[in-house]
């Protein structure tokens, strides 16, 4: 999606997408805000400044949003599993404290293997605000918790817990855990032997704000092990577990 020329946001595209995801603002900046990237006019912050002017905006981009959704999404699920016993016997089954179940059931939910389907579904790469993007389903997660952030803004908690009850299969995420989180199965493998925890170092970033890639060295027991690429740390971090896991075939 483009902003007109002058600077506002086609009210048509905005209404198009409410329809789709069955949500509808009182207050359409909040749902700006969340698809808004800051690519968008290519680093031009006099244009920036004036589009967030115009459409009453309060950010360059939907990180603080992205950090509220990151939030409430899982406050959705602590509260999802408070009433789902099934959670609770899989902790106890696989000896594991809730909180960390919990914690493995969000990182399924927003990851690429899941959100891709659902931004398919959604329409997503037609209503983001972005100007040139390498590969535009690296940001699916962001804008995803962008928007259940904007939600809870404008609509409250129940509209929020609405809209990722419909797209998100909370339960189903169980099934899920044991390939999606490779950083806590290898660091169970080093407890079980007896290592020192996995420790992962920045070793080099690079590209602009909007597209950075960052490189992550993965050490063991003071040595490197493997080395992982991704657009954010935690990614980088992820994919060095991943190749480490793989290489020594302990998936």
């Amino acid at each position: 999606m483009k902003p007109n020329n002058d600077l506002t946001v086609s009210p048509e595209d905005l209404n198009e997408f409410q329809n789709i995801i069955g949500v509808r603002f009182n207050d359409n900046k909040y749902l700006i805000q969340a698809l808004l990237h800051s690519s968008l006019f290519s680093g031009d912050k006099t244009k920036l400044d004036a589009f967030k002017r115009v459409n009453g905006l309060e950010s360059d981009n939907y990180e603080k949003l992205e950090y509220l959704g990151d939030s409430v999404l899982g406050l959705i699920v602590s509260e999802y599993s408070y009433h789902e016993k099934v959670i609770e016997e899989y902790a106890r089954a696989q000896e594991r404290k809730i909180e960390g179940v919990l914690t493995d059931i969000k990182k399924v939910l927003v990851s690429n293997d899941n959100l891709k389907p659902l931004a398919h579904k959604i329409d997503l790469d037609d209503y983001i605000l972005y100007g040139y993007l390498e590969n535009i389903s690296d940001i699916y997660a962001n804008v995803i918790e962008a928007l259940i952030g904007s939600i809870y803004l404008d609509r409250g908690y129940a509209e929020a817990k609405k809209f990722v009850c419909k797209f998100f299969d909370i339960k189903g995420a169980l099934s899920k855990i044991v390939d999606s989180n490779p950083k806590g199965k290898l660091s169970e493998i080093c407890d079980k032997n007896g290592w020192d925890l996995p420790e992962y170092k920045l070793i080099n970033e690079e590209g602009p704000d909007h597209k950075k890639t960052f490189t992550v060295g993965l050490y063991i027991c003071g040595e490197q092990v493997s080395i992982g690429t991704g657009h954010k740390i935690q990614y980088a971090e992820i994919d060095a577990a991943e190749k480490y896991l793989k290489k020594r075939d302990l998936r």
